[in-house]
Formats: C-alpha cells, structure tokens, sequence
C-alpha cells in the first residue's frame, strides 16, 4: 500500500506547508476469514521546513480484505492536515 501523492500539513507554529513524503510499511499481519488483514504505517518525526518547530505524524491503514482499504487513522502533533491521504493499494503477489 502506497500513499499516491506527497502528504501536505501546515505548521502550527508559522503556517508553512510542509510537504512530507511518507512510506507505509506493513508491520503488521492478522489471519482472519476472508485471508488476512494487513496493517501499514508510516511515521514521519521532523522539524518544520521553515521555524524549525517539531511535526509528527502517523498514518495507521488496515487492508483487509487484502486488496481493500479497510479503515485508516491520522495523528498530527505539530500541524495540521490539509488534506487527507489518498491511498493506492498494488494487487497481490502471486508466484506460480
């Protein structure tokens, strides 16, 4: 799972647009009845690009079933988010 496009917060502090680049990693993995569902993170833990100020960020996305987005969650610390995050989720791997 991917984030389609660079995610924009803006700073608490100053009001700058900080646009950030985040890359979800599954961390996680959960067998359930329709195959498993697959948890993605990313966490992003900087300074503001202009006062230097601290920005947090956290995108939890569960995907289930897989191929799915299921639900998501976004904990800001710092700014505040100027749009949500659209998600791009690449089809299954299948070696045979």
């Amino acid at each position: 799972m991917k984030i389609k496009k660079p995610y924009r917060v803006k700073c608490s502090r100053c009001g700058e647009i900080n646009v950030l680049d985040l890359d979800l990693q599954c961390v996680s993995s959960y067998e359930r009845n329709m195959g498993p569902e697959l948890e993605h993170m990313a966490i992003f833990d900087d300074l503001c690009i202009k006062c230097s100020a601290d920005i947090r960020v956290r995108v939890e996305a569960w995907e289930y079933p897989e191929g799915n987005l299921e639900d998501y969650s976004v904990v800001i610390e710092g700014a505040e988010e100027m749009e949500e995050p659209e998600f791009s989720i690449e089809p299954p791997f299948f070696d045979g």
